[in-house]
Formats: structure tokens, sequence, C-alpha cells
């Protein structure tokens, strides 16, 4: 079955260039990734963890925002390992692969509104 990739540019407050290696958990980046046989050449990615040669995370571009919101709540990454929700976005990526990384200042939709209403 394949999964539809969901366009969360809106949300996108900055991109900033970053290195793989201060990349942690709760980080959202984007990168351009090189393996063989991939969809998604450019993820958006929720950092789980890294270890060894591997990062581990969830990919967002198919996860829908309200998803995405419950996701940037939580604190604990054990607790997302068995998280139904993120079922079809959880990857593996070969850190030999990732370039062009860049850190993505997110605004979930609560954010967003305080941010409007303080702007007026």
């Amino acid at each position: 079955m394949a999964v539809r990739k969901v366009n969360h540019s809106r949300r996108i407050l900055s991109k900033k260039s970053t290195t793989i290696s201060k990349a942690g958990f709760g980080d959202i980046i984007e990168f351009k990734y090189s393996a063989k046989d991939i969809y998604d050449k450019t993820p958006m990615v929720f950092v789980l963890g890294k270890k060894g040669k591997i990062l581990r995370g969830i990919n967002i571009s198919y996860l829908k925002e309200y998803i995405i919101e419950q996701l940037l709540e939580e604190t604990n990454p054990n607790k997302l390992k068995s998280w139904p929700l993120c079922d079809k976005a959880y990857r593996t990526y070969k850190i030999s692969d990732i370039k062009m990384v860049k850190l993505i200042e997110y605004e979930t939709l609560p954010q967003r509104k305080q941010r409007l209403k303080n702007e007026n």
C-alpha cells in the first residue's frame, strides 16, 4: 500500500544548516538521502535517536498535522516505539547516505494561534 506524503511547508518557520551529530531526540530535521530504492529523497524526520551508523526517526511527511502535534508533546522516546499512530512513518537511515542536514523550526497549530494573537 502506497503511503501519501503530506505537505507541511506552511508550518515551517525556518531552516538552519546543521550536522547530523548535533541532531538529537525531538529535533525535526530535513536532509538529502541518497540510498538505493527510496521513495522520499528529502525526508523531514522527527529524530528518535542515533545508534552506531543508523539514525532512527519518524518521517513526518507521512503524518497528518494532529498526529505531529501529539508527537511534539511527547518527551519520552521509549513511549514512541510502541506508538501505533507512527507505525507507517517509522524509518531508519544510514548516516553515511545523509547529506545537507537542516534543522527545522516547526510551528504547531496552537503555537500559530498564539503567535497571531500576540501580533494583533
